[in-house]
Formats: C-alpha cells, structure tokens, sequence
C-alpha cells in the first residue's frame, strides 16, 4: 500500500492487513491494530498474525487479540495496518497517524471487499497504538476528509510523548523508551544525525538491539534502565532539553493545534493508576480536543488494581459498545465530557448484551497472565532480568 512518510507528501509504501469474517457486514469497517511498542523489522502485525507465529506466547502481545476476536465474531471486517512505515517509526505519531488513514482508504480501495467509498469506519487501539489512532483522529478531517469516520477509541494514551519518556524511564518497561526515541529518531533524519555521534558505546547497542528485536524481548532486555542519561547518550541527563529534540518531540503533543481537531466522536479511557502512560497528559489532551470543538468522552477508571494493561482488557466490551453505537449512529455528548468509573465490567450492559462470556474470558487472562496492577506481568519481567544478571 502506497501510503506518506516523514511529511504528508513524501511517498512510503507499507502493508495492510484485512481479516474478513464469514459472517461479515457489508459496509461496514473497523480500523484496529495491536501496540507494536518496537522497531524491528519482524515486528509488525502483518507478520505476527501468520500462521505458526510467537505472537500467542508474547506476555505483550497475545491478550491483545481478544478484542480483535470479539469485532470479528460480530460481523465487521477489520483492518489491520503495519502503520510504523518501511523505516519503522515507532512514537512518530504523524507518520503513524498519516499511514493509518491511508490504509483505511486502501482498505476502501480494494475492490474485492467489495466495499463503498463512504463506508461508515470506526477506529480503535490502545497504549502505543493510540499515537497512531490519536493522530489519525487529529489529522482525519484535514488528511483523510473521504473517510467516513463514525468513531475513533483510544485508550491509556501516550498524549504527550515527552511526559511518556519521562515516566518510563527506570520503570519496569524503561525498553520502551529505546524503541520510542530510535523510532523518532529514524523518521526525522536531521535529528538522527544529530543523534548518532553522541551515543555511548551502550547507547548504540541499544539502538541497534531496538532496531532487531521485538517489544518484549526489548522490554524483558532494559528493565529499569535509565535511559535518559549519559549511560546512553553524552549529555543525556538533558537529552530532552536539546532544542533539536525539543523541538522534534513537541510535534508529538496532541491537541495543541485547533487545525488538527478530530471531528468524529473520540471515546478515551485510562487509568487512574496507569504506572505506564501518564493520566493527566491525556485528560489535558482530552480538554484541549473539546475546547477547539470535538466531542470528547473521557473515562476515569478508578479501580486501584487496574494497571496499564489489565485497563486494556476489560475495556474490552466498553469499545465494543462504542463501535455499535457509532454504526447505529446513536447520540453523543457534545463537548467535553468527565465520566469517573469504577470498573468497566460492572457495566450492566454488559450483562444486558449476554457478554459473560467475554467477561470470563478476561477474568482467566487476568488471573494467569496479567495480574492485578500487571503483577504477573512485572513478576515475569523482574524474573527475567534476575536471569539475565545472574548469567552475565
């Protein structure tokens, strides 16, 4: 699929995905991706989805596939782009939002779907595959106008990708922070030549660890790394502060230009307790969307066990429910809207729609993979490096 690189007019090419179910609606069309979170060529779902894949032993990565079962038991067709490019622009969430809207419109494009230019499209994803559908929704109205867009979903939300590097760094998932400054880095080659000359013998293992590997195995690889630092870069303990990179990573806050306003209804969702994607950096995104004139509805969720992943599992029937609504076209608040809930499994739609079923399903990942507050999750990872010490 011919799609845009570093800025909307440089040509890149990059893979789509379409899943159509035997019991597909027609005119009907769910844009989803799993968080890729990584820069190595192996990594994009295009290849993960094949048959006889790891992708169904990856702790990140396999309890993401639930929501993708349960939208295509539900008829609709999904798209699935490799929305990070040939160069693999992990965080660069212009590129990613250009190369999502583009694969919808390929995807509209395929005549063998048989499917209409003013197919009513909603779009969904979580963690860092919400920079990619964040953007998209920030630039759909000017980029991508023929697109029909009922709905964009988005949840724990890297909003602000400054705030996000500083709060993964020394966390359990501080890997992240390599893949999202490499990704930057390779999609803006002024500040990858800035870059390059100052990485430490460390700083460059790690950018080419990054640019080879998955995200679990960088995440299981950097654990509690301080990555902003002079470990990795010379001059790293202020390696935000740089204007060269300051002024680079300002591009990726979204809601700061009234241009880029989704104008489809944005449903977001995040933790109170998130340890992974700062709260307030997409409640302040939240506003300043409504404030230039979207309709906004973000949830607070406030149950203390929900960590950042385990958020994105029982949301599980709560993004279901909104893709509904939106092909049923039902009403939506207008403006800005703060709802505070508790835990979205108590919905009594839930119950009303005969999704128990789901909510089993959830609650097995929860108590084999995930964990309250991601326990199971940090365990392995702390296990892991553990290993890694003890062999070195």
């Amino acid at each position: 699929m011919r799609t845009t690189g570093t800025n909307d007019t440089t040509p890149d090419v990059t893979v789509e995905t379409v899943l159509v179910p035997y019991n597909a609606k027609p005119n009907r069309l769910v844009s989803y991706e799993t968080y890729v979170d990584s820069n190595g060529a192996l990594c994009s779902l295009s290849y993960k989805i094949r048959k006889g894949s790891e992708l169904l032993g990856d702790i990140l990565q396999d309890y993401q596939l639930v929501l993708m079962e349960k939208i295509l038991q539900a008829g609709y067709i999904v798209s699935l782009p490799d929305y990070q490019g040939l160069t693999r622009d992990f965080a660069a969430g212009l590129i990613q939002g250009r190369q999502t809207l583009d694969s919808v419109v390929g995807t509209l494009n395929f005549e063998t779907l048989g499917l209409s230019k003013n197919t009513p499209v909603v779009v969904t994803s979580y963690s860092g595959g919400a920079i990619a559908k964040g953007f998209a929704a920030e630039l759909q109205p000017t980029y991508a106008p023929s697109i029909n867009a009922k709905g964009f979903a988005i949840g724990g939300t890297p909003a602000n990708i400054t705030g996000t590097l500083l709060k993964l760094d020394l966390s359990t998932v501080a890997g992240f922070d390599i893949s999202g400054l490499t990704g930057i880095a390779y999609s803006n080659p002024p500040l990858l030549e800035w870059l390059e000359p100052r990485l430490t013998t460390k700083g460059r293992q790690a950018v080419n660890f990054a640019r080879s590997h998955c995200q679990t195995e960088l995440v299981l690889r950097y654990p509690f790394s301080h990555i902003i630092s002079e470990d990795i870069v010379r001059g790293g303990t202020h390696l935000l502060e740089e204007p060269i990179v300051y002024k680079v990573l300002n591009q990726y806050v979204m809601g700061i230009k009234k241009q880029h306003t989704p104008k489809a209804p944005v449903l977001m969702f995040h933790g109170k307790n998130d340890e992974v994607i700062p709260y307030d950096d997409a409640l302040v995104a939240a506003k300043r969307w409504a404030q230039n004139g979207a309709n906004v509805v973000f949830q607070t969720q406030t149950l203390p066990i929900l960590g950042h992943a385990l958020t994105q599992l029982v949301n599980v029937p709560n993004v279901l429910f909104f893709i509904e609504d939106r092909f049923a076209n039902k009403p939506f608040p207008k403006g800005f809207t703060h709802q505070s809930v508790r835990d979205p499994l108590e919905n009594r739609c839930v119950q009303q729609q005969g999704l128990e079923d789901i909510v089993d399903v959830i609650r097995s990942i929860v108590g084999t993979k995930i964990g309250p507050n991601d326990r199971i999750i940090e365990q392995y990872i702390r296990d892991h490096a553990h290993n890694q010490t003890t062999s070195s």
